[in-house]
């Protein structure tokens, strides 16, 4: 009898956590609406920049990716998805997409944890087409599979919590190691909001931006219309003889 209530009271103690979870990070997510920070970027160069946010096993979202979703948009980054490791394919045809809509959109790729192995062969694929990666950042990488042996063939950035040792063998272009910063707050970790938004600032930059012909400049300044004078309003003099009717002339006799 003491075992079932044991069980049932951790049971209740997780489901609770797990709705507390939920509701704290769902609300934040609600709350973003609009970017609240000036980037140095034009934002028609921001919207050309197409970030991909793919979540490992954290099935209740106890990590925080989608309030990561909010901080680049508030950083000036609206076009920002979001989904499951399993959703890989999905992910695929929409990049195509939209690399056919407009060559000069930029793609970064943000795994977490468990999905770095979807995320590592969307990046290869991808690579292999021809499209253009600007970065693939792993958070706190873990390859169910075997560890890649050799550099990827894309620019890539690890971010590593405190004391994580997931993926050693994964050879990145740049690692960083966040001291006193645990595996489910490193998404929203300061220092991983500032290098994501840097990475995504310099994708920016990158898009050309289109100049205007000549032609519609023009070359002489029209002619500012004048305004009419104002004349001084004048006052016509008395007809004649309409002076009897004035009291210092008097009456007429």
């Amino acid at each position: 009898m003491a075992r079932c209530f044991l069980l049932l009271l951790t049971a209740v103690v997780c489901v609770a956590a797990a709705g507390g979870c939920l509701r704290c990070h769902y609300t934040a997510y609600r709350e973003c609406l609009q970017p609240t920070e000036q980037a140095v970027v034009p934002a028609p160069a921001r919207a050309k920049v197409f970030v991909f946010l793919m979540n490992g096993l954290d099935v209740f979202d106890a990590g925080g990716l989608k309030e990561l979703e909010c901080e680049i948009v508030r950083a000036g980054f609206p076009k920002v998805y979001y989904a499951q490791r399993f959703d890989e394919a999905w992910y695929y045809r929409e990049i195509h997409r939209l690399h056919r809509e407009d060559a000069n959109h930029k793609f970064v790729l943000v795994g977490v944890g468990a999905a770095a192995t979807q995320l590592h062969e969307l990046a290869c694929k991808l690579t292999t087409d021809g499209i253009p990666l600007e970065s693939v950042v792993f958070l706190d990488p873990a390859f169910s599979s075997a560890d890649p042996a050799t550099d990827a063939p894309y620019p890539t950035k690890v971010i590593r919590s405190h004391r994580w040792i997931g993926a050693p063998r994964l050879k990145a272009s740049e690692e960083l190691k966040l001291k006193r910063v645990g595996h489910l707050h490193l998404p929203n970790s300061p220092v991983a909001v500032a290098e994501l938004v840097g990475i995504l600032t310099d994708a920016a930059v990158k898009v050309p931006t289109p100049r205007l012909d000549f032609d519609c400049i023009p070359l002489v300044d029209e002619k500012r219309p004048i305004p009419r004078p104002n004349e001084p309003k004048s006052v016509p003099p008395v007809p004649p003889g309409w002076g009897v009717l004035c009291p210092e002339f008097g009456h007429p006799g």
